[in-house]
């Protein structure tokens, strides 16, 4: 068996097979991807779908869709990723990744993803983006006040946000009511890109960061709070070779301790790109107990 590493959003995030044993791969994460303590799930769940695509090997059938269940914690460093091809054929395949940490029991991160290929149909985008300008016409997320309790996890050192509908608890001047945040994002080193295109997996992580219409609702000095995923689901539409994305995130419900939001990506050409939903818990934590210095 030839061995090939499948590169999942750049070189530092890839996943290679296991010669011992067939539909095996695996991979390492580094604390650069945590969301705050363990890895972030949009990036485990991007590795997950990188072992489909590279197990099916089949570049006619792309990524459709996909959905995901957090079973159990999936912790940072080595990564061990079992492929089930459930239905693989000519024009469409069904297949699931069980991503866990070596020598764990049970189900980890459970990525189940269907592949097709192009089709004759309808060809519409419904879903309107927001009137935005370019991002760099937009600033970055304020700087917080010495001693201020702030979610800042590694994971966004690797992407750059600019903020069109989006303020920080720690900031004035602004009123609650709406649970939407609008903003522009991207990976601060682009994504390869093949045949024109970037993989749509790479899209995960960023769509991967809902939270933030949640305190949007409450206003200025809204409770530090953590809202690690239940699920996450997405559905993949146009093709872009683009690096940032436009995305609006609206949560349309909190209660019984959980959360629910939906995010919406265009690119910077306006083509809807992307949809995804996910259901989260939330937790009151003190910064310390995620890790996090004031």
């Amino acid at each position: 068996m030839t061995v090939t590493t499948h590169p999942c959003i750049s070189d530092s995030l890839v996943v290679d097979p296991d010669g011992n044993a067939a539909g095996r791969y695996r991979t390492h994460l580094s604390g650069d991807w945590n969301a705050p303590i363990y890895p972030s799930g949009g990036v485990t769940t991007a590795l997950g779908l990188a072992a489909l695509e590279a197990e099916l090997d089949q570049p006619h059938q792309r990524l459709r869709s996909f959905s995901t269940m957090f079973v159990s914690t999936v912790g940072g460093g080595d990564i061990e990723i079992d492929v089930t091809r459930l239905r693989v054929g000519n024009r469409m395949s069904q297949l699931q990744a069980n991503v866990r940490t070596p020598g764990s029991e049970g189900a980890g991160h459970l990525v189940t993803a269907a592949f097709g290929e192009t089709r004759d149909g309808f060809d519409y985008a419904y879903s309107k983006p927001p009137d935005a300008g370019p991002p760099l016409d937009y600033p970055e997320p304020a700087t917080p006040p010495a001693g201020a309790p702030t979610f800042n996890p590694s994971f966004f050192s690797n992407v750059e946000t600019r903020r069109i509908k989006s303020f920080s608890s720690f900031e004035t001047g602004w009123k609650g009511g709406d649970a939407e945040a609008i903003r522009w994002i991207r990976y601060r080193t682009r994504p390869k890109i093949t045949d024109g295109r970037i993989d749509p997996i790479v899209l995960v992580p960023l769509a991967d960061t809902m939270p933030i219409a949640i305190g949007q609702y409450h206003g200025p000095g809204y409770p530090f709070f953590h809202a690690p995923s239940v699920d996450i689901s997405m559905r993949f539409f146009s093709d872009t070779d683009d690096e940032w994305f436009l995305t609006r995130v609206v949560s349309h419900w909190a209660g019984d301790g959980y959360a629910s939001a939906e995010v919406t990506m265009w690119d910077s050409r306006r083509r809807l790109v992307a949809h995804a939903v996910q259901m989260m818990l939330i937790r009151f934590p003190t910064p310390e107990q995620l890790g996090i210095r004031r």
